[in-house]
């Protein structure tokens, strides 16, 4: 469908890609993965032809069409729902309209002309079914839970409705293959549930780029990863990928290590035969140095490479102040509203010091409202939020306006405490920010830098009381990881609003959900608690939730005990299961760390294993 043959891309003195090959195959959903930065995006621009490669050639089957979702969606606010569906018709209307026009008051000798154009552009028309088009956009947006949405203005959707709006404008031309660029975003849980299901039920090729490795594990058949300048493929899902990406590291490294014992030992050779034809006037041992040496160069000419690791992680360490206080935070009759919009009436909760809890809730419902008073107004002589005395907090917010734009890097780190420019560099680097970096000001700073950053100031302060609002927002997949593993380790209280299906399953033990306008606990993990609410998959002819639209169904009314006990038997092996495999990766990377190959080899063995049977629980859910 799409062949991709050498092709290179330069800016300037920069190497985005290197003579890189790959096909995209019909009806194949394939995930586009790498670490903020590689090019995923740039790769998909000139897929969809927004720009030009440097060498090489992209060759698009004749007729195939393309659908593009980017990631950050601009639409003109004063257009309707429908003015936008209609925008890839508008133009061909337009013409044809005044090719009519034309028609009907052209001479002869220009008629011939114009009838050609017009079948032309008819054509072009037809093919993209432009006479139905306004009554497959009605169906198409009420399929997506946009219904009788037609003529409201664009301004008035909240974010993951707009996001919703780009996929059926996409959806409408019927694409041979839809690309998603962070597909996503602003969606909660429902939505991302109903995402999940849609396009694996979707029938043309799919290519998904997403740092959310849960739809990439339930998607994808097939990741194309980045890897320095280089794409790397791998059939399987996200954590195949994972799987056998570290199996090939391990063995490469085993490789490297054996080629280069070998090379010392002819290098100790050529010495000692050097001595002794030195020492000698035999001409035999003249011959043997020779030969040695031309051994030599012909092994170090075939030596195998370093394995280059082109994935840099992050490396933090939350280190909380001990306390022995047992309540970190009491919310009693916590009510907000704006308007005529309530948020909260009346709701109580209460957290425990050293517990790790996820805020839960659909889009809309107040979770970030809710922190940002914990927060502001939070102590322990409050009525309503009262947070431990021996309790500091530390936040992450969604939105990182914690920082002054015009600040440097180095003037807000510095502005912690009284630092030298040296301490301020030593808290920033090992987040992978440079010397150079310390000079930019923060409003130039992407969304994965500001979270880096947020994450390097964090780790300064010490606190105890972690809230974080969407801590993973923007960080590519292995910076996500370095939070799950930092966070695990953390000894302090967590409180943590995320739509990180992955991230939540690793870090939290406890939940509480917003449910009309109340906090409702629930002890156990997030998959647990998802299957609780959720006990019918959604279906892609469903609705999806953008805002406040979470409906669940009762459990309490299911007829079916036995297959709820099934389901509660599978939802714990999968708990157990997901928490092995995380520290068999973990277990991988140390034993490649080390250099014990052998543990590395047998222990890969047993994650493929697992990695098996996991994914046959999760079909079986």
């Amino acid at each position: 469908m799409i062949n991709i043959i050498n092709l290179s891309k330069y800016y300037g003195t920069e190497t985005v890609f290197d003579n890189i090959s790959l096909k995209i195959n019909p009806n194949e959903k394939t995930g586009l993965v790498g670490p903020n930065g590689c090019g995923k995006t740039t790769l998909i621009k000139m897929i969809t032809g927004g720009e030009e490669p440097s060498r090489g050639n992209i060759i698009v089957d004749k007729n195939v069409r393309i659908g593009y979702v980017p990631q950050y969606i601009e639409f003109d606010e004063a257009l309707s729902v429908r003015e936008v569906m209609m925008l890839p018709y508008q133009s061909l209307s337009t013409e044809l309209r005044e090719l009519e026009d034309r028609m009907s008051s052209a001479e002869e000798t220009n008629l011939e002309k114009i009838l050609n154009r017009y079948q032309q552009v008819r054509d072009e028309y037809d093919a993209i079914e432009g006479d139905t088009a306004d009554l497959r956009a009605e169906k198409i947006l009420d399929s997506l839970g946009l219904e009788g949405r037609l003529e409201q203005p664009v301004e008035t959707l909240s974010g993951g409705e707009k996001n919703v709006l780009a996929m059926a404008k996409a959806l409408l031309l019927k694409p041979d293959l839809l690309i998603l660029d962070e597909p996503g975003n602003h969606l909660d849980y429902k939505g991302l549930a109903w995402l999940e299901q849609f396009l694996s039920d979707y029938r043309e090729a799919v290519l998904i780029v997403s740092h959310n490795r849960y739809l990439l594990d339930r998607v994808c058949e097939r990741i194309i990863a980045v890897e320095g300048n280089k794409t790397n493929d791998f059939a399987g899902n996200y954590s195949y990928y994972r799987m056998n990406r570290l199996k090939s590291l391990v063995n490469q490294q085993s490789d490297y290590v054996a080629n280069q014992k070998k090379l010392k030992r002819i290098e100790a050779l050529v010495k000692k035969f050097q001595q002794i034809a030195t020492a000698t006037c035999d001409p035999a041992w003249g011959q043997r140095l020779r030969a040695m040496k031309s051994r030599y160069s012909q092994e170090e000419k075939n030596a195998v490479d370093r394995p280059e690791v082109f994935e840099q992680k992050i490396k933090m360490d939350f280190q909380a102040d001990k306390t022995k206080a047992d309540i970190a935070l009491q919310i009693n009759g916590y009510s907000k509203a704006f308007g005529e919009l309530k948020l909260f009436n009346d709701a109580s909760a209460e957290i425990h010091c050293g517990e790790k809890v996820a805020l839960i809730g659909p889009n809309g419902c107040g979770k970030t409202t809710l922190i940002r008073d914990i927060v502001k107004e939070g102590n322990w002589d409050s009525d309503i939020l009262r947070v431990g005395p021996s309790l500091t907090i530390g936040y992450c917010s969604q939105h990182q306006e914690i920082f002054n734009p015009e600040e440097t890097i180095e003037d807000e780190i510095r502005g912690l405490g009284q630092l030298s420019r040296s301490d301020a560099f030593k808290i920033v680097a090992p987040f992978n920010f440079t010397w150079e970096d310390m000079e930019k000001k923060t409003g130039s700073l992407s969304g994965g830098e500001k979270n880096r950053l947020q994450m390097a100031r964090l780790i300064y302060l010490k606190t105890n009381f972690l809230i974080l609002d969407e801590p993973t927002n923007h960080l590519d997949i292995l910076s996500s990881e370095a939070v799950e593993e930092a966070l695990a380790d953390f000894e302090g209280t967590l409180l943590v609003v995320s739509h990180d299906r992955y991230f939540l399953e690793k870090t939290v033990d406890r939940i509480i959900e917003v449910r009309d306008g109340k906090l409702v606990s629930f002890d156990g993990s997030f998959s647990r608690w998802w299957a609780s609410a959720n006990p019918v998959r959604p279906k892609s002819s469903g609705r999806i939730s953008t805002r406040g639209s979470d409906r669940r169904e009762d459990r309490k009314n299911s007829s079916d005990k036995g297959a709820e006990e099934e389901l509660k038997v599978l939802e714990s092996r999968i708990e157990t299961m997901e928490t092995e495999k995380s520290e068999l990766e973990s277990s991988i990377n140390d034993a490649f760390t080390k250099g014990d190959h052998k543990k590395g080899r047998e222990l890969s063995v047993k994650l493929e294993k697992l990695s098996r049977q996991l994914d046959e629980l999760w079909n079986n859910l």
